[in-house]
């Protein structure tokens, strides 16, 4: 913990030992062992049972859940009437890694927490329409059982057809051998592989779609992250992510400012920010401390992302799929990581390692693509935008940019969603034609197709927040104060040291030679003339 302490040690230890004492303490000395639970005491046979019968006791979770982003994958725009047309959330918005959900709603019901996942808010909810066990598992098995259960569409989640998941729990070879009502039974606190069987995996593959969210953070190398890392401060995602009803601090659409300044707040828990534990001035140096009000602590903390040995993907070219082999059979290559970089239906896609972080002023707010969104095709599209600028309520953040070729409708320039799964010949993976698979993402969005579709360029960046690397790693002075640093492309911001002129530099250097040589002048005039005077 030595390692962690900033200046403000004697506050940042007040909140350690609060987390440490409602996450460690009562997560590993439960009151409850759910094997005696006479609800939990039958053979189960499908994974909906199972919900039923935990929320005849914890009779409050469901309607909890139930109004959470996590489980609705939608939340509504303060001040709008609360319809899809005017929503966040993942049922509405648009990205560049598996486009869109509007119109693969089942499929991604399939591992979604809950059940009957529609792309209709107003649909009525099933009962016992929750999933404990995804968050609350622990013995690492039930993601199979659900997913096998329920017909889920590998592809969906995992670029090679499930194959990264194989070895994701268990050692190469071992056999997953507990049945539903074993780990019904063994249900408790959730942990960072709890929640990282699901943020860990999405976009295609570990590590694909964040670069600081991926396996390695479980049982982390303190190298890898401090917080995390058993030799570092040991903390579980639900330390910086606390739960109020189920709802969780740090969520992206309902956080909308990461600028904290209310400083240290042990008492009352996180608020996932760095200042509700380090406060806004932590560092013993006070000269770094001038930087924190306009620069994010993840900016020189997070000096790389993916640096753990796994990839985290950098472009998806969706515009390359359909392409198969003679035989009309799907293809997929990999590069010598293991990495797909291309299947027939998905296209071409690239990985990184250890990337330098884009940086740009952000105050929490991005403006997100929804479907249906119109684009200028000749320039490249952000799909979720931060339109801060440097004043007062932004901070220098770091970011994952990912770009991606996503089709849209040459007549109105809508970007379109994809029908991707499903039995029919109009799901893309299924029958492996644009069109078809167009004209059904449309209708199931109701965004109107003309028929005529071409491929355009998009962007979306991700802000950093994990793997937080020692403090010897931090970026250094000269990483930013240099000709070229890292900040040179942030808008409205002087960095001393970074701002050279050649021109200038060369005045100033014969300058300084010519007083060098003026000073050398003047001492050997006057060590001439009183020479002369003494020999008169």
């Amino acid at each position: 913990m030595s390692k962690l302490l900033p200046g403000n040690g004697k506050q940042l230890f007040a909140c350690f030992v609060f987390s440490v004492f409602a996450g460690g303490v009562w997560a590993s000395n439960m009151t409850a062992d759910h094997s005696q639970f006479e609800a939990l005491q039958q053979p189960f046979t499908d994974v909906e049972d199972i919900n039923v019968a935990c929320v005849s006791c914890h009779n409050q979770a469901e309607e909890q859940l139930h109004d959470t982003v996590h489980w609705q994958w939608t939340f509504p725009l303060e001040g709008e009437a609360e319809d899809g047309d005017e929503q966040l959330g993942k049922l509405h918005v648009l990205n560049g890694y598996h486009p869109n959900v509007v119109s693969n709603a089942s499929d991604c019901g399939s591992c979604h927490i809950g059940y009957g996942l529609s792309s209709r808010v107003s649909d009525v909810i099933q009962e016992a329409a929750v999933d404990c066990l995804m968050c609350h598992d622990t013995s690492g098995e039930y993601f199979y059982n659900k997913f096998h259960q329920d017909g889920a569409e590998c592809t969906m989640c995992h670029d090679d057809a499930g194959e990264a998941n194989k070895d994701r729990v268990k050692d190469e070879g071992e056999r997953f051998t507990l049945g539903l009502t074993e780990i019904a039974q063994s249900v408790g606190a959730t942990s960072v592989a709890s929640c990282g069987s699901c943020h860990f995996y999405d976009g295609g593959a570990d590590g694909a779609k964040h670069g600081d969210l991926d396996s390695a953070l479980i049982g982390a190398e303190f190298e890898m992250d401090v917080h995390m890392s058993p030799d570092g401060a040991n903390l579980s995602c639900s330390d910086c992510h606390q739960s109020d009803n189920h709802k969780l601090a740090g969520s992206r659409y309902e956080s909308l400012s990461p600028i904290d300044t209310q400083g240290v707040s042990a008492l009352e828990g996180s608020r996932a920010t760095c200042v509700s534990c380090h406060g806004d001035r932590p560092m013993h140096d006070e000269k770094l401390n001038d930087h924190t009000d306009v620069v994010a602590c993840q900016a020189c903390h997070i000096p790389a992302y993916a640096r753990n040995g796994i990839s985290t993907k950098t472009s998806w070219d969706w515009s390359t799929a359909e392409k198969r082999d003679r035989r009309r059979r799907p293809i997929a290559s990999y590069d010598e990581d293991g990495n797909v970089i291309f299947a027939s239906g998905k296209g071409d896609m690239t990985y990184g390692d250890d990337l330098t972080p884009m940086y740009q002023w952000h105050d929490g707010k991005l403006d997100y693509a929804t479907v249906g969104e119109t684009i200028d095709p000749a320039q490249l599209t952000p799909l979720n935008p931060s339109q801060a600028v440097r004043d007062g309520e932004a901070k220098i953040f770091p970011f994952h940019q990912f770009t991606s070729r996503l089709p849209y409708d040459v007549e109105t320039n809508q970007l379109l969603p994809i029908n991707l799964v499903g039995r029919s010949r109009d799901a893309l993976w299924n029958g492996y034609d644009w069109e078809k698979a167009l004209k059904a993402g449309a209708r199931a969005a109701d965004v109107e197709f003309s028929g005529e579709y071409d491929f355009a360029d998009v962007q979306t960046i991700r802000a950093l927040n994990h793997t937080v690397a020692p403090k010897e790693q931090a970026l250094q002075c000269v990483d930013c104060h240099s000709e070229n640093g890292l900040m040179a492309a942030v808008p409205n911001v002087y960095v001393p040291g970074s701002g050279q002129h050649s021109w200038l530099d060369r005045f100033g250097g014969l300058a300084m030679l010519a007083a060098f040589f003026g000073v050398l002048m003047h001492g050997a005039l006057r060590w001439f003339f009183n020479r002369r005077r003494r020999q008169s």
